[in-house]
């Protein structure tokens, strides 16, 4: 039976990455039955349509004819980068992943997502907000979510709910530890995965607290939508000054965001 592998992020979870990867390695992967779209065209064709006109055509349609095996790989699926309202992280990801299951023409076979420390990823998810969006600062970014009790299982509840598969979750920590098993774990085939590509798109990192007080000096003086512009300049630009890094959270709210951290992952068994 042809079956879909959800690959579902989240955000800052080297995602990019090992999605280039996977672009990288598509001839070898079509070879093997397992059909990927590419992040460009994931985007274009599933997930820019996700509640709108969606439409099983193009190279998607192709894919799922010709593959025993389908790679859906995007953290917009579940959603972006938006200020945070909700336990869930991603408020949206009941209406947006029981439309897209209600779409595709085949099953899915596995759920995949990869979590990390909460403070890291909620600090690398704030620098991408600011990428995309008008300035707030991170006060206002978080002000509507309850720090403190952060944690990944509500999340990964929610999705297995939705698709009805215990999700696999990898540890962020872990992903570099054997990247050729990581990816045939995810894609089910034994390859030789190609090398990623290289670019600032591919690697970006968390801004340098020098950086968050230019874009808060722009945003005090200017409007805050050109703080996207700025960003975009210092993530192409290296900076020639020793940077600091940014640490919004205090460092008795860091001790507890590890500590959830280590709860879920004592939950999950991924210890």
């Amino acid at each position: 039976m042809k079956e879909i592998i959800l690959h579902l992020g989240v955000h800052k979870t080297a995602t990019t990455y090992f999605q280039s990867r996977l672009y990288n390695s598509i001839s070898q992967l079509a070879n093997a039955g397992v059909g990927y779209l590419g992040l460009n065209e994931t985007r274009e064709y599933i997930t820019s349509k996700i509640n709108g006109n969606f439409k099983v055509e193009g190279d998607l349609e192709n894919l799922f004819k010709e593959s025993s095996t389908v790679v859906i790989s995007d953290e917009n699926i579940i959603g972006g980068t938006e200020k945070i309202s909700s336990e869930l992280i991603y408020p949206e990801v009941e209406k947006r992943l029981s439309f897209l299951l209600g779409k595709l023409p085949i099953t899915i076979g596995e759920v995949h997502i990869t979590i990390r420390d909460p403070e890291a990823y909620l600090i690398s998810r704030y620098c991408e907000y600011l990428r995309h969006y008008k300035f707030l600062s991170s006060s206002e970014y978080f002000d509507s979510f309850n720090l403190r009790a952060f944690s990944w299982l509500p999340l990964i509840q929610k999705i297995e709910k939705i698709t009805s598969k215990k999700v696999i979750v990898t540890p962020f920590e872990t992903l570099f530890n054997d990247e050729q098993q990581y990816l045939e774990k995810l894609c089910g085939v034994e390859i030789d995965f190609q090398q990623a590509g290289e670019g600032a798109a591919i690697r970006r990192s968390k801004i340098t607290q020098e950086a968050y007080r230019i874009l808060e000096h722009l945003a005090d003086h200017y409007p805050r939508h050109m703080t996207k512009k700025l960003m975009n300049m210092m993530d192409n630009n290296k900076q020639h000054t020793k940077g600091s890094p940014f640490r919004p959270f205090s460092a008795e709210l860091s001790e507890v965001l590890k500590k959830n951290y280590q709860m879920d992952k004592e939950e999950l068994g991924l210890f």
